[in-house]
């Protein structure tokens, strides 16, 4: 698991610089404003949608769907054709939904925009409305490659969108035809439906038109995912609301805020927890299924320490270069450095969560392996519930900074309890295994912090970017370095293994 995680990581890398270089550009050129505001709420809008539905199916299609193939493939292709030709249906009426009434979509999720900037994300919301198709296309591709031990295909997907998109936002900049960008987005997405399609056909996946509502497996899955669905409901509820409420205290600008700190955190996320949970998830619903509950644990403690020996030194080093890698990355062009101040703010409050939401992630899909869905449904629940009442209670104080302080917390509240939960399950987790090595990153992260500092002070006269590249490559050094001469088991582990 180590080494194909590793490699997963690698190609997320790849993938996500293509991302960045896409956000880079539409703020380069557009700025923090009715534009990016747009383009943003417009283009992410579709899988937001859509992940109600979906991203609690996919999760429950995995554990269901490797229970079905060990017993019968026949059977297997048939639930998989079920679920691929419902889920469609689902998006097309969705799709029509949002082509219908694309004002309503954006009045709920851009309540605070002004009248310029909701007219604008309404066209563009109409022109993306069929994208969600070819997600839901990806959603379910993704889960039937994981499950097929792919775990590389699904993170290149996005590479040729986000190319198309990038090659839009210059032509939309130059021509001044800002309905190039929806346009580009829907092409882009579209493309990722048919390789999705084609790479599933490749690993086994043969289409016929199955239409079954009667299925007793689908019956089984919907029953199973029903407390995930909800689940989903509520925190799709949440990131909406709090994008939304970024609209009303801060006016224009403030979606992108919220949207381009969330698009920096998810180049850690994708790489580090992501690609963990993309490997780690499948691995453990194979154990669970056969109740192995030791090789469980064994895997959870493996997950968990790969996170921490990635996590906490990005956490480390991303929250002592705050200000300085969004600069990095956005400054430029149309972008003020006071922009760029209320940038590094935000990003800075979604930081300090990262190991808290990741180890969430994990908890929760642990007891998804063991078809438990009642426990993570009560931890999104008081999840929800602590962050909008954060949220409202700091972005009142605190301005949009407050907003991602506010899920920060939040994460490490329900970690806490999740953890608990486990604790209850499994009577023991082995975790005195790995405390030794756990000291051993925390320790190496902090001398890590402790370098870029010194090198942010010392070398504070020099270029922005420079700073950069210089505290991030002795950061890194430093860190790989120190968890060598410790000794950490994982590192050796996995450098040593052939």
């Amino acid at each position: 698991m180590k080494k194909t995680t590793l490699i997963v990581m690698i190609v997320t890398v790849i993938a996500k610089l293509f991302g960045f270089l896409r956000d880079k550009l539409v703020t380069h050129f557009f700025g923090f404003g009715i534009v990016s505001d747009a383009f943003n709420l417009a283009y992410g809008i579709p899988s937001s949608l859509l992940v109600v539905i979906v991203a609690a199916l996919v999760t429950g299609f995995i554990p269901m769907y490797t229970r079905i193939r060990n017993n019968d493939k026949d059977e297997a292709s048939y639930f998989v054709n079920n679920i691929f030709n419902i889920l469609g249906i689902f998006a097309l009426i969705l799709g029509v939904i949002m082509f219908l009434v694309p004002g309503v979509v954006v009045k709920v999720a851009g309540a605070g925009f002004g009248e310029e900037t909701h007219a604008l994300a309404t066209q563009f919301v109409r022109i993306i409305s069929f994208s969600v198709i070819s997600i839901a296309v990806v959603q379910l591709g993704t889960g039937y490659l994981n499950v097929n031990d792919s775990f590389i295909l699904p993170n290149l997907i996005p590479i040729p969108t986000n190319i198309i998109i990038i090659g839009a936002t210059v032509a939309a900049h130059n021509t001044n035809n800002l309905n190039i960008l929806p346009y580009a987005a829907l092409l882009g997405i579209t493309l990722q439906g048919v390789m999705m399609f084609i790479y599933m056909h490749k690993f086994g996946f043969r289409y016929s038109f199955v239409l079954d509502f009667k299925d007793e497996n689908l019956i089984k899955m919907i029953q199973f995912a029903m407390p995930l669905l909800i689940s989903t409901v509520v925190i799709t509820l949440d990131d909406l609301f709090m994008r939304s409420y970024a609209t009303v205290i801060h006016g224009d600008g403030g979606y992108t805020y919220i949207n381009n700190s969330f698009r920096i955190m998810g180049f850690a996320t994708g790489l580090f927890i992501n690609g963990i949970l993309s490997v780690a998830y499948p691995t453990i619903s194979h154990a669970a299924s056969v109740d192995d509950k030791p090789r469980v644990i064994h895997l959870m403690n493996d997950a968990i320490l790969l996170m921490a020996l990635f996590v906490i030194p990005t956490t480390v080093g991303l929250a002592s270069l705050s200000h300085e890698v969004v600069a990095f990355v956005y400054g430029g062009g149309k972008v003020t450095q006071a922009e760029l101040s209320i940038l590094g703010n935000v990003f800075l409050g979604n930081v300090v969560g990262l190991l808290f939401m990741g180890l969430r992630d994990l908890f929760i899909r642990i007891h998804y392996s063991y078809q438990d869905m009642k426990t993570p449904l009560r931890a999104q629940v008081y999840y929800v519930l602590v962050d909008v009442t954060l949220f409202l209670v700091l972005g009142y104080f605190f301005g949009i900074a407050g907003l991602t302080f506010a899920g920060s917390i939040a994460a490490l509240f329900i970690c806490v309890y999740l953890f608990n939960t486990l604790l209850i399950k499994f009577k023991r987790l082995g975790m005195r295994a790995i405390i030794s090595d756990l000291g051993k990153i925390a320790l190496s992260s902090i001398l890590m912090g402790i370098v870029i500092f010194v090198i942010k002070y010392a070398l504070s006269d020099v270029s922005n970017r420079l700073l950069v590249i210089v505290s991030i490559l002795a950061g890194v050094l430093t860190y790989f370095a120190s968890v060598w001469f410790m000794k950490v088991d994982l590192v050796r582990t996995i450098l040593k293994r052939k």
